[in-house]
């Protein structure tokens, strides 16, 4: 992990600790960069490797675009989110990015309509997943024979669809984001894999960014692959005054305040530039926040190694009513949403691979909650110490 982050770093980029790993410790780490989505841009670390999951990717790409095209023909309006949507303005090369679902974002009152027509074109309803807090209706899958082999890049493995129905979880979250329902109303058109598509205004796209890498920290979910999109689109931008008016003048303090966060782990994972308008927010966090982001920024990408739920503290430090502290707590610490069936397995493995999810959740929680508790003392400490 820290030979990996120390590559991508932007200010002090090395390879040292790359270059110490033996053949054992170098799959490890490949292992774990195909489940975070950085593969693609760590070609040193097994150049043919990389070289061959980067031409099945392109294959991936080509998929994807003509998904896009088809798409087109959905009824209602709708806005590309995520994804190829994001490549120009985050300076990621749509080759370097995997991608393995397509996220579209439809006004409540047309969303059944779109997916009665994926259905009746080929898809099928992901099933287990309608009782899940999402901001979007269950995942959409096509019908076809393909069963997960352990390949991310296997250019047969098809793409889901998510239907989104909001751009954020207020009632799960208990976190209002004020104006966020106006990312709709700045919609604007371009060209994604040569097709013309409504997709989020730049500035909105870069809230929403952020707002999908936060709702991931504070889920326990995130992926690494996020933060440096978001550490490249800061980096990209330094220096953009014009970007960063628009963006203070279109958002609200409290979007700015929950995006301010999210900025600020992906520069302390990688180093990437901070514009003043960006660090004055970071400086506004409740003391709470800022002292979480000393002592637990990078919790969320040891959780793979390190069962921990320090995201809790974060959580609770950006709520201001204790009704909602403890609905949040009770929630992180006790779930009593049970994971849902592969979407990628049929027939007789599915209930195997649930049953091993399952009981890795239950290892998660059982150690991380006493983790939790104990990271929580210091987190109080280190707020007295501010």
């Amino acid at each position: 992990m820290a030979a990996v982050l120390g590559t991508l770093h932007f200010r002090k980029s090395s390879a040292a600790r790359l270059r110490d790993l033996n053949e054992a410790e170098r799959r490890k780490v490949l292992t774990w960069c195909d489940q975070q989505g950085l593969t693609l841009l760590m070609r040193d670390l097994a150049p043919e490797e990389v070289a061959e999951r980067a031409h099945k990717n392109q294959l991936r790409l080509r998929t994807a675009e003509k998904t896009y095209r088809r798409l087109t023909d959905l009824p209602g309006e709708f806005l590309a989110l995520k994804g190829l949507t994001q490549c120009e303005l985050f300076g990621i090369r749509p080759e370097d990015r995997a991608q393995y679902d397509i996220d579209l974002y439809f006004p409540r009152e047309s969303v059944e309509a779109a997916r009665d027509a994926l259905l009746a074109n080929g898809y099928e309803s992901i099933g287990g997943t309608g009782k899940l807090p999402t901001d979007h209706l269950p995942g959409l899958f096509p019908r076809t024979g393909w069963r997960w082999n352990g390949d991310y890049f296997d250019p047969e493995m098809p793409l889901a669809i998510e239907l989104h129905v909001q751009f954020w979880n207020a009632r799960l979250e208990r976190l209002e984001v004020p104006g966020i329902e106006e990312f709709w109303t700045r919609r604007v058109r371009r060209t994604i894999g040569n097709t013309e598509l409504f997709v989020l205004c730049p500035q909105d796209m870069a809230a929403y960014s952020a707002l999908h890498l936060l709702k991931h920290v504070l889920q326990g979910s995130t992926r690494v692959f996020h933060v440096y999109e978001l550490a490249s689109f800061l980096e990209r931008h330094d220096g953009d005054d014009r970007f960063w008016t628009e963006w203070r003048r279109l958002h609200a303090p409290g979007l700015r305040r929950l995006q301010a966060v999210a900025f600020a782990l992906a520069e302390t994972w990688f180093g990437c530039a901070m514009v003043p308008a960006v660090l004055e927010e970071i400086a506004r966090l409740p003391e709470a926040a800022r002292a979480w982001l000393d002592e637990f920024a990078a919790s969320p990408v040891t959780q793979t190694f390190r069962p921990n739920k320090n995201e809790l503290w974060l959580h609770l430090s950006l709520l201001a009513r204790w009704r909602d502290k403890l609905s949040v707590a009770r929630r992180r610490l006790l779930p009593a949403n049970l994971p849902p069936p592969s979407r990628a397995t049929e027939s007789q493995s599915r209930h195997a691979v649930w049953v091993g999810r399952l009981a890795s959740r239950v290892r998660h929680h059982a150690i991380s909650l006493f983790t939790t508790l104990a990271s929580g003392w210091r987190w109080r400490g280190r707020i007295r110490r501010m």
